[in-house]
């Protein structure tokens, strides 16, 4: 699936001026399928049905293939704040006999580094932060968000069926343009998982693809409630993703998520500023 990347924001303008400052909005028909995806999701909350995911985690394990190498990742976690932006992946990998490597990559307002803790014990990784902001405005909601936020500059089409999104990411990686296809069965993976929830695998396929500056592949599927079975939000979350980088493959089953706005930060450390 190609999928866009959308920013909500609330705007109250009164004065003929202010209107005047308006960003271009989104063409009525990308418009209307950001909303409609934006949704069926349930991201859009209240009677104004306004964007209400500022902030989530997730919780995933499965394997990662780097120049045919496979490594087991048992844990993955991935803590995401929209408003700063801001993202941390912390995850282990393990390979055939060797030792977990904990690798915690974060990337905040157009900074990236490393820690070896959450929050704590950064070395900087400025060559990674323009990959890392890709990674972010190609997540599930984080696309939408991208698209709604490029306004005018977003466009859409339909081939083989398929609905295709396209659209430049927010600056700092402004010169990345995602294709989001989005489709309801499953011709968009690349093959069939023998583990797939069949009353799900049709709900939603998104594949989002990007070119330019960064370029990746990015297959979500089996959209469903992943949060604790006492913590049911009806926000909608891939169960299945696979993501491919360069020489890298992620695979991931997602287990667990917390979709209640919970609290993410990720302050740039002084030696990283």
């Amino acid at each position: 699936m190609r999928i866009s990347a959308v920013l909500f924001g609330l705007l109250v303008l009164t004065a003929p001026a202010a209107r005047a400052q308006r960003p271009a909005e989104n063409p009525p028909d990308v418009k209307a399928l950001v909303f409609a995806v934006a949704d069926s999701i349930g991201m859009l909350r209240g009677l104004q049905q306004e964007d209400s995911i500022l902030t989530l985690e997730e919780w995933a394990k499965g394997t990662m293939t780097v120049g045919g190498q496979t490594f087991d990742v048992p844990e993955h976690r991935t803590s995401i704040n929209f408003s700063v932006p801001g993202m941390r992946v912390d995850y282990r990998r393990q390979g055939s006999g060797g030792q977990p490597q904990r690798q915690i990559e974060v990337v905040a307002g157009g900074v990236a580094w490393n820690e070896t803790e959450r929050g704590r014990g950064a070395t900087p990784a400025r060559d990674k932060a323009r990959e890392r902001l890709v990674y972010l405005w190609t997540t599930p909601m984080g696309v939408l968000k991208a698209a709604r936020a490029a306004g005018a500059k977003a466009t859409m089409k339909t081939s083989g069926g398929a609905t295709v999104l396209s659209f430049p990411l927010p600056a700092p990686v402004d010169d990345v343009t995602a294709h989001v296809t989005l489709r309801k069965d499953a011709s968009l993976l690349a093959r069939p998982n023998p583990n797939a929830l069949t009353h799900l695998i049709g709900t939603y396929i998104a594949r989002v693809e990007t070119d330019g500056g960064v370029a990746t592949d990015t297959t979500y599927a089996e959209y469903g409630d992943w949060n604790w079975d006492d913590y049911k939000a009806d926000i909608m979350l891939p169960r299945r993703t696979t993501r491919k980088h360069g020489a890298t493959t992620l695979e991931l089953t997602t287990v667990n998520t917390n979709t209640y706005n919970p609290y993410v930060v990720m302050p740039v450390p002084e030696n990283v500023k």
